[in-house]
Protein backbone atom coordinates (compact mmCIF):
# COMPACT_ATOMS: atom_id res chain seq x y z
CA UNK A 1 0.00 0.00 0.00
CA UNK A 2 1.02 3.77 -0.40
CA UNK A 3 2.91 5.31 -3.46
CA UNK A 4 6.14 4.41 -4.64
CA UNK A 5 8.50 7.39 -5.58
CA UNK A 6 7.91 9.08 -8.41
CA UNK A 7 11.04 8.23 -10.69
CA UNK A 8 9.59 4.17 -10.43
CA UNK A 9 8.14 2.96 -13.02
CA UNK A 10 4.78 1.64 -12.04
CA UNK A 11 2.68 -1.36 -13.47
CA UNK A 12 -0.53 0.31 -13.93
CA UNK A 13 -2.29 -2.68 -13.42
CA UNK A 14 -1.23 -3.37 -10.11
CA UNK A 15 -2.44 0.23 -9.42
CA UNK A 16 -5.91 -0.65 -10.86
CA UNK A 17 -6.18 -3.86 -8.95
CA UNK A 18 -5.10 -1.90 -5.67
CA UNK A 19 -7.01 0.97 -6.78
CA UNK A 20 -10.52 -1.18 -7.44
CA UNK A 21 -9.57 -2.71 -3.92
CA UNK A 22 -9.66 0.56 -1.90
CA UNK A 23 -12.75 0.89 -4.02
CA UNK A 24 -14.20 -2.90 -1.81
CA UNK A 25 -12.47 -1.40 0.85
CA UNK A 26 -15.14 1.76 0.95
CA UNK A 27 -18.18 -0.65 0.91
CA UNK A 28 -16.51 -2.96 3.25
CA UNK A 29 -15.79 -0.26 5.71
CA UNK A 30 -19.42 1.49 4.95
CA UNK A 31 -21.75 -1.54 5.63
CA UNK A 32 -19.60 -1.73 8.92
CA UNK A 33 -20.86 1.95 9.37
CA UNK A 34 -24.67 1.79 7.95
CA UNK A 35 -25.58 -1.36 7.68
CA UNK A 36 -23.88 -4.03 9.75
CA UNK A 37 -22.56 -7.28 8.94
CA UNK A 38 -25.14 -9.50 9.53
CA UNK A 39 -26.54 -9.43 6.24
CA UNK A 40 -26.10 -11.96 2.61
CA UNK A 41 -23.62 -9.34 1.24
CA UNK A 42 -20.57 -8.89 4.01
CA UNK A 43 -19.16 -12.56 3.77
CA UNK A 44 -18.33 -12.02 -0.06
CA UNK A 45 -16.19 -8.90 1.26
CA UNK A 46 -14.47 -10.65 3.69
CA UNK A 47 -11.05 -11.07 1.34
CA UNK A 48 -10.74 -7.43 0.93
CA UNK A 49 -8.65 -6.72 4.12
CA UNK A 50 -6.73 -9.77 3.24
CA UNK A 51 -5.98 -8.91 -0.24
CA UNK A 52 -4.39 -5.63 0.82
CA UNK A 53 -2.18 -7.62 2.80
CA UNK A 54 -1.54 -10.67 -0.37
CA UNK A 55 -0.39 -7.38 -2.15
CA UNK A 56 1.94 -5.91 -0.48
CA UNK A 57 3.95 -9.06 -0.04
CA UNK A 58 3.75 -9.56 -3.60
CA UNK A 59 4.76 -5.81 -4.03
CA UNK A 60 7.55 -6.49 -1.62
CA UNK A 61 8.63 -9.41 -3.52
CA UNK A 62 8.47 -7.62 -6.89
CA UNK A 63 9.49 -4.07 -6.25
CA UNK A 64 12.55 -4.08 -3.59
CA UNK A 65 14.79 -6.74 -4.61
CA UNK A 66 15.08 -5.42 -8.06
CA UNK A 67 15.35 -1.77 -6.60
CA UNK A 68 17.86 -2.45 -4.10
CA UNK A 69 19.45 -5.69 -4.66
CA UNK A 70 19.63 -8.23 -1.71
CA UNK A 71 23.12 -7.69 -0.60
CA UNK A 72 22.77 -3.74 -0.13
CA UNK A 73 22.00 -2.81 3.20
CA UNK A 74 19.97 0.11 2.06
CA UNK A 75 17.28 -2.79 0.98
CA UNK A 76 17.11 -3.78 5.33
CA UNK A 77 17.10 -0.85 6.55
CA UNK A 78 14.18 0.83 4.08
CA UNK A 79 12.40 -1.91 4.84
CA UNK A 80 13.09 -1.69 8.55
CA UNK A 81 12.17 1.96 8.35
CA UNK A 82 8.76 1.74 6.32
CA UNK A 83 7.57 -1.44 8.89
CA UNK A 84 8.51 0.28 12.18
CA UNK A 85 6.59 3.81 10.42
CA UNK A 86 3.64 2.21 9.56
CA UNK A 87 3.56 0.49 13.29
CA UNK A 88 3.89 3.93 14.51
CA UNK A 89 1.05 5.10 12.37
CA UNK A 90 -1.10 2.67 13.59
CA UNK A 91 -0.85 3.78 16.96
CA UNK A 92 -1.40 6.87 16.35
CA UNK A 93 -4.38 6.66 14.31
CA UNK A 94 -5.75 4.47 16.62
CA UNK A 95 -4.97 6.91 19.89
CA UNK A 96 -6.65 9.36 17.81
CA UNK A 97 -9.84 7.41 17.03
CA UNK A 98 -10.00 6.39 20.57
CA UNK A 99 -9.93 10.13 21.71
CA UNK A 100 -12.39 11.28 19.03
CA UNK A 101 -15.17 8.14 18.61
CA UNK A 102 -15.33 7.14 22.04
CA UNK A 103 -18.96 7.41 21.73
CA UNK A 104 -19.42 6.99 18.25
CA UNK A 105 -21.72 4.64 16.12
CA UNK A 106 -22.44 0.94 17.07
CA UNK A 107 -19.41 -0.27 19.11
CA UNK A 108 -18.01 3.07 19.96
CA UNK A 109 -13.84 2.50 20.48
CA UNK A 110 -13.10 1.76 23.70
CA UNK A 111 -11.22 4.71 25.08
CA UNK A 112 -7.56 5.56 24.81
CA UNK A 113 -7.05 3.81 28.64
CA UNK A 114 -8.78 0.63 27.60
CA UNK A 115 -6.83 0.31 24.37
CA UNK A 116 -3.49 0.78 26.25
CA UNK A 117 -4.92 -1.51 28.44
CA UNK A 118 -4.97 -4.10 25.58
CA UNK A 119 -1.85 -3.16 23.77
CA UNK A 120 -0.60 -6.85 24.08
CA UNK A 121 -3.87 -8.73 22.75
CA UNK A 122 -4.38 -5.96 19.96
CA UNK A 123 -0.47 -6.05 19.09
CA UNK A 124 0.08 -10.00 19.34
CA UNK A 125 -2.86 -11.80 18.50
CA UNK A 126 -4.69 -8.94 16.51
CA UNK A 127 -7.76 -9.36 18.89
CA UNK A 128 -9.57 -6.50 20.94
CA UNK A 129 -11.48 -3.73 19.55
CA UNK A 130 -9.51 -1.07 17.00
CA UNK A 131 -9.18 0.82 14.05
CA UNK A 132 -6.85 0.63 10.60
CA UNK A 133 -6.30 -3.07 11.82
CA UNK A 134 -4.71 -3.82 8.40
CA UNK A 135 -1.81 -1.76 8.92
CA UNK A 136 -0.69 -3.84 11.98
CA UNK A 137 0.20 -7.20 9.59
CA UNK A 138 1.45 -4.83 7.29
CA UNK A 139 3.79 -3.12 9.43
CA UNK A 140 5.06 -6.83 10.61
CA UNK A 141 5.17 -8.16 7.16
CA UNK A 142 7.90 -5.37 6.11
CA UNK A 143 9.86 -6.38 9.63
CA UNK A 144 9.31 -10.06 8.99
CA UNK A 145 10.79 -9.39 4.82
CA UNK A 146 14.13 -8.47 6.32
CA UNK A 147 14.54 -11.68 7.71
CA UNK A 148 13.20 -13.33 4.58
CA UNK A 149 15.54 -11.38 1.77
CA UNK A 150 18.50 -12.23 4.19
CA UNK A 151 17.54 -16.08 3.46
CA UNK A 152 17.17 -15.40 0.11
CA UNK A 153 20.52 -15.05 -0.08
CA UNK A 154 21.46 -18.54 0.73
CA UNK A 155 18.69 -20.16 -0.99
CA UNK A 156 16.01 -18.40 -3.45
CA UNK A 157 13.02 -20.87 -1.82
CA UNK A 158 13.34 -19.18 1.73
CA UNK A 159 10.30 -16.97 1.29
CA UNK A 160 8.78 -20.71 0.21
CA UNK A 161 10.03 -22.21 3.46
CA UNK A 162 8.64 -19.26 5.48
CA UNK A 163 5.45 -19.21 3.91
CA UNK A 164 4.98 -23.20 4.63
CA UNK A 165 5.73 -22.89 8.16
CA UNK A 166 3.25 -19.66 8.30
CA UNK A 167 0.55 -22.05 6.82
CA UNK A 168 1.25 -24.71 9.30
CA UNK A 169 1.50 -22.21 12.30
CA UNK A 170 -2.16 -21.47 11.30
CA UNK A 171 -3.57 -24.84 11.02
CA UNK A 172 -1.91 -25.69 14.52
CA UNK A 173 -3.57 -22.16 15.90
CA UNK A 174 -7.37 -23.01 14.29
CA UNK A 175 -6.54 -26.59 15.14
CA UNK A 176 -6.20 -25.45 19.42
CA UNK A 177 -8.96 -22.85 18.51
CA UNK A 178 -6.51 -19.77 18.89
CA UNK A 179 -7.33 -16.86 17.48
CA UNK A 180 -4.77 -14.59 15.70
CA UNK A 181 -5.59 -12.21 12.97
CA UNK A 182 -2.36 -10.60 12.95
CA UNK A 183 -0.19 -14.16 12.01
CA UNK A 184 -3.19 -15.26 9.86
CA UNK A 185 -2.48 -12.07 7.97
CA UNK A 186 0.89 -12.26 7.71
CA UNK A 187 0.82 -15.51 6.31
CA UNK A 188 -1.24 -14.47 3.44
CA UNK A 189 1.50 -11.68 3.03
CA UNK A 190 4.02 -14.49 2.68
CA UNK A 191 2.19 -15.89 0.18
CA UNK A 192 2.00 -12.87 -2.04
CA UNK A 193 5.86 -12.52 -1.69
CA UNK A 194 6.15 -16.06 -2.97
CA UNK A 195 4.13 -15.37 -5.90
CA UNK A 196 5.92 -12.75 -6.35
CA UNK A 197 8.87 -14.39 -7.07
CA UNK A 198 7.37 -16.00 -10.10
CA UNK A 199 8.34 -14.23 -13.45
CA UNK A 200 5.83 -11.22 -14.16
CA UNK A 201 4.92 -13.01 -17.81
CA UNK A 202 3.17 -15.95 -15.74
CA UNK A 203 1.23 -13.89 -13.44
CA UNK A 204 0.18 -11.87 -16.75
CA UNK A 205 -0.86 -15.56 -18.43
CA UNK A 206 -2.58 -16.84 -15.17
CA UNK A 207 -4.44 -13.10 -15.20
CA UNK A 208 -5.43 -13.64 -18.62
CA UNK A 209 -7.15 -16.59 -18.43
CA UNK A 210 -10.49 -14.98 -17.57
CA UNK A 211 -12.86 -17.39 -17.93
CA UNK A 212 -10.77 -19.97 -16.18
CA UNK A 213 -10.66 -17.60 -13.53
CA UNK A 214 -14.51 -16.38 -13.59
CA UNK A 215 -15.09 -20.25 -13.53
CA UNK A 216 -12.80 -21.01 -10.43
CA UNK A 217 -14.22 -17.99 -8.38
CA UNK A 218 -17.98 -19.14 -9.19
CA UNK A 219 -16.67 -22.69 -7.58
CA UNK A 220 -15.13 -20.46 -4.61
CA UNK A 221 -18.89 -18.81 -3.93
CA UNK A 222 -20.36 -22.03 -3.89
CA UNK A 223 -17.94 -23.50 -1.86
CA UNK A 224 -18.02 -20.56 1.13
CA UNK A 225 -21.91 -20.87 0.58
CA UNK A 226 -21.36 -24.71 1.62
CA UNK A 227 -18.38 -24.87 4.45
CA UNK A 228 -19.06 -20.47 5.06
CA UNK A 229 -16.15 -18.56 6.08
CA UNK A 230 -13.21 -20.91 6.06
CA UNK A 231 -9.79 -19.36 6.38
CA UNK A 232 -8.47 -21.62 3.98
CA UNK A 233 -11.23 -20.18 1.82
CA UNK A 234 -10.49 -16.70 2.56
CA UNK A 235 -7.70 -17.57 0.80
CA UNK A 236 -8.34 -19.02 -2.15
CA UNK A 237 -10.67 -16.26 -2.30
CA UNK A 238 -8.04 -13.74 -1.95
CA UNK A 239 -5.74 -14.99 -4.68
CA UNK A 240 -8.38 -15.35 -7.22
CA UNK A 241 -10.26 -12.07 -6.59
CA UNK A 242 -6.48 -10.30 -6.83
CA UNK A 243 -5.65 -12.21 -10.34
CA UNK A 244 -9.52 -10.98 -11.58
CA UNK A 245 -9.15 -7.29 -10.88
CA UNK A 246 -5.56 -7.61 -12.21
CA UNK A 247 -6.60 -9.53 -15.27
CA UNK A 248 -9.39 -6.26 -15.97
CA UNK A 249 -6.34 -4.37 -14.99
CA UNK A 250 -4.44 -5.44 -18.06
CA UNK A 251 -7.34 -5.42 -20.35
CA UNK A 252 -9.55 -2.71 -19.38
CA UNK A 253 -8.78 1.30 -21.04
CA UNK A 254 -11.89 2.48 -21.21
CA UNK A 255 -13.52 4.30 -19.98
CA UNK A 256 -10.17 6.62 -19.81
CA UNK A 257 -11.51 8.58 -16.75
CA UNK A 258 -12.95 6.02 -14.69
CA UNK A 259 -9.67 3.65 -15.40
CA UNK A 260 -7.74 6.77 -14.76
CA UNK A 261 -9.17 7.26 -11.47
CA UNK A 262 -8.86 3.68 -9.78
CA UNK A 263 -5.10 4.04 -11.15
CA UNK A 264 -4.72 6.46 -8.88
CA UNK A 265 -6.44 5.33 -6.12
CA UNK A 266 -3.91 2.96 -6.08
CA UNK A 267 -1.07 4.95 -6.45
CA UNK A 268 -2.16 6.54 -3.13
CA UNK A 269 -3.81 3.44 -1.96
CA UNK A 270 -2.53 3.70 2.00
CA UNK A 271 -3.58 7.45 2.36
CA UNK A 272 -7.16 6.54 0.95
CA UNK A 273 -7.44 3.81 3.28
CA UNK A 274 -6.66 5.67 6.31
CA UNK A 275 -9.08 8.65 4.68
CA UNK A 276 -12.34 6.70 4.00
CA UNK A 277 -12.57 5.97 7.61
CA UNK A 278 -12.24 9.13 8.47
CA UNK A 279 -15.04 10.40 5.98
CA UNK A 280 -17.17 7.48 7.07
CA UNK A 281 -17.73 9.12 10.70
CA UNK A 282 -18.08 12.00 9.42
CA UNK A 283 -20.71 11.04 7.26
CA UNK A 284 -22.57 8.96 9.87
CA UNK A 285 -22.20 11.92 12.76
CA UNK A 286 -23.69 14.18 9.82
CA UNK A 287 -26.36 12.10 8.33
CA UNK A 288 -27.97 10.58 11.10
CA UNK A 289 -29.31 13.78 12.23
CA UNK A 290 -30.90 14.26 8.47
CA UNK A 291 -34.29 13.04 8.24
CA UNK A 292 -34.68 10.34 5.58
CA UNK A 293 -35.49 6.77 5.39
CA UNK A 294 -33.10 4.70 5.71
CA UNK A 295 -32.67 3.46 2.17
CA UNK A 296 -31.90 7.57 1.31
CA UNK A 297 -29.27 7.17 4.00
CA UNK A 298 -27.82 4.32 2.61
CA UNK A 299 -27.42 6.00 -0.68
CA UNK A 300 -26.52 9.43 0.71
CA UNK A 301 -23.87 8.04 2.39
CA UNK A 302 -22.27 5.72 -0.13
CA UNK A 303 -22.51 8.10 -3.02
CA UNK A 304 -20.86 10.68 -0.08
CA UNK A 305 -17.95 8.29 0.76
CA UNK A 306 -16.72 7.48 -2.67
CA UNK A 307 -17.58 10.52 -4.20
CA UNK A 308 -15.43 12.45 -0.95
CA UNK A 309 -12.79 9.83 -1.13
CA UNK A 310 -11.89 10.12 -5.18
CA UNK A 311 -11.84 14.52 -4.27
CA UNK A 312 -9.65 14.08 -1.57
CA UNK A 313 -7.20 11.96 -3.61
CA UNK A 314 -7.17 13.68 -6.21
CA UNK A 315 -6.72 16.80 -4.24
CA UNK A 316 -3.78 15.28 -2.28
CA UNK A 317 -2.19 14.36 -5.79
CA UNK A 318 -2.78 17.79 -7.16
CA UNK A 319 -1.25 19.68 -4.11
CA UNK A 320 1.67 17.22 -4.15
CA UNK A 321 2.58 18.08 -7.75
CA UNK A 322 2.43 21.44 -7.16
CA UNK A 323 4.31 21.89 -3.46
CA UNK A 324 7.97 19.85 -3.58
CA UNK A 325 7.59 20.39 0.01
CA UNK A 326 3.68 18.82 0.53
CA UNK A 327 5.07 16.08 -1.78
CA UNK A 328 8.21 15.13 0.44
CA UNK A 329 5.73 15.54 3.27
CA UNK A 330 3.54 13.25 2.39
CA UNK A 331 6.30 10.52 1.14
CA UNK A 332 7.83 10.86 4.26
CA UNK A 333 4.15 9.78 6.55
CA UNK A 334 3.32 7.16 3.50
CA UNK A 335 5.88 5.63 1.93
Amino acid sequence: MGQQDHQDSRDSALDFTKGVLVLFMLLYHWMNYFVGIDGPVYPYLRFIPASFIFISGFLLATVYPTKYGLNNSNLYLRLLVRGLKILALFTLLNVLANMAFSNSYRGAMPGVENFLNNAASIYIGGNGRMAFGVLLPIGYLLILSTLIFLGMQVTKYFVLVVCAASFVGVSLLDHYEVANPNFSFIAIGTLGMTLGQYPLQRIYTWAGWSWVMAGLYAGYLIAINIWGERYFLEVIGVCLSVLLIYGAGITIREPRVLVSTVVLLGQYSLYAYIAQIGLLQFLQRSLVTVDVRTGELWALSIIGAFALTILIVWATHQMCLRSPTLDKMYRLVFT
